[in-house]
């Protein structure tokens, strides 16, 4: 999987694209580049754009270990808003269970099959009774 990253946007401070076949290894170390960035700070807007990225071999124990190695950083995350952008609504539930798998965390995060979708979210402040993942 290939990622590039872009800081500044309308409304998302970071946009993180993807393409290729998602792997749990490539996802936790797109992350951790992200996070290191000395750009990183407490309440961004974020878009992980997977519009481009092939999610069809994720398994369930791919998500089990995605959800660990998420809380692992959690901390380092921090407290943001997180749009998380995939083609299709099989490839949406799949960001759905993400979401579920994990507690723990101090973001809020939705999964969309639409960059304008996710956009008018990050736009506002985010409903946690339609989160997919949410501080607990």
């Amino acid at each position: 999987m290939h990622w590039s990253v872009q800081w500044g946007g309308d409304p998302e401070d970071v946009r993180v694209t993807t393409s290729g076949v998602a792997s749990v290894e490539d996802l936790d170390a797109m992350m951790r580049e992200v996070i290191a960035d000395p750009q990183w700070r407490e309440g961004m807007k974020i878009m992980l754009d997977h519009t481009q990225t092939d999610w069809s071999v994720f398994g369930v124990g791919d998500l089990d270990r995605r959800a660990a190695l998420v809380e692992d950083i959690s901390d380092r995350i921090g407290r943001q808003q997180i749009a998380f952008v995939v083609t299709g609504l099989l490839n949406q539930e799949i960001g759905k269970m993400l979401g579920a798998r994990l507690s723990d965390i101090g973001f809020v995060a939705k999964a969309f099959v639409s960059l304008a979708e996710a956009r008018d979210w990050l736009r506002e402040e985010p409903d946690l009774a339609t989160a997919d993942a949410k501080p607990r």
